[in-house]
């Protein structure tokens, strides 16, 4: 198992720097922004202009102008999700169908490990990889705060606000792995964790924008990720934590049985 999160690291090494590097002086450069610039001034033209039901959207995303509904905007700014789902759509598409279709699978099967250990060690370094990007997310935070003298979150919610992206990530990383489980071109499976990915965070959209259409957000994953909720209020919901965490477990559970018992290659 050590031998095979090693080979992964190895392959995934430059991949994950280089994410967690853009993620980070994403994170680093917003405090820098939000000195800058005059944000109720900036925020009062925009809404000015900005049609009636984009103008929901702005005021409920910054929190009313807000440096820290700002600096909490950041972490739910689609380059952070683009940034984050990329990792773990790579990663979990490359496990199972990425190995099948460029013929690894069978050489590294062919040594003396079960496909549980082969598949639990994926597993963990993707859910590892995961935490590093987003700790150097939080970390460009927290040092952008020092930097440019913005005291806005303390270190307990960024330790909650870590908890709940890494969730949301290891849910979508165990459905993109459950369907590589039954794929066989890495390519393919990407697209539906895409797809999967897309859809999610559209549904969220939809809620924010319609709210005839909250019946949809309990089937949105992105619906238990509130990244304002924790840095601005300190509250992480505990039904996010069950859903998201059961929701990985189910996953994983499915993929597991499925590279078990599925023929290779």
């Amino acid at each position: 198992m050590f031998n095979l999160i090693r080979r992964l690291i190895r392959r995934n090494r430059v991949f994950l720097l280089a994410c967690s590097l853009v993620l980070g002086l994403f994170q680093f450069l917003l405090p820098a922004l939000v000195v800058e610039i005059n944000l109720e001034s900036a925020l009062e033209q925009i809404l000015t202009f900005a049609p009636p039901i984009m103008r929901v959207l702005i005021e409920q995303s910054l929190l009313g102008g807000s440096i820290q509904g700002l600096l909490a905007f950041g972490w739910d700014h689609p380059i952070t999700h683009a940034i984050m789902a990329a990792v773990a759509i790579a990663l979990a598409s490359r496990a199972v169908a990425g190995e099948v279709e460029n013929g690894a699978i069978e050489l590294v099967l062919a040594q003396p490990i079960s496909r549980a250990a082969y598949l639990g060690s994926h597993l963990i370094f993707g859910i590892a990889a995961l935490t590093l990007v987003a700790a150097a997310g939080a970390l460009g935070t927290m040092i952008g705060q020092r930097v440019f003298a913005l005291n806005a979150f303390g270190l307990d919610r960024m330790l909650r606000l870590l908890c709940n992206v890494i969730l949301l990530q290891t849910a979508i990383y165990t459905a993109t792995l459950l369907v590589s489980a039954w794929g066989r071109e890495a390519g393919r499976v990407a697209v539906m964790g895409v797809l999967v990915t897309v859809v999610s965070y559209f549904i969220d959209v939809i809620v924010t924008l319609w709210p005839k259409a909250s019946f949809l957000e309990p089937y949105s994953l992105h619906a238990y990720y509130d990244p304002r909720a924790i840095l601005v209020r300190g509250e992480l919901a505990a039904l996010a934590v069950m859903v998201l965490a059961g929701f990985a477990a189910v996953a994983t559970a499915l993929a597991f049985w499925r590279f078990a018992t599925r023929d290779l290659p």
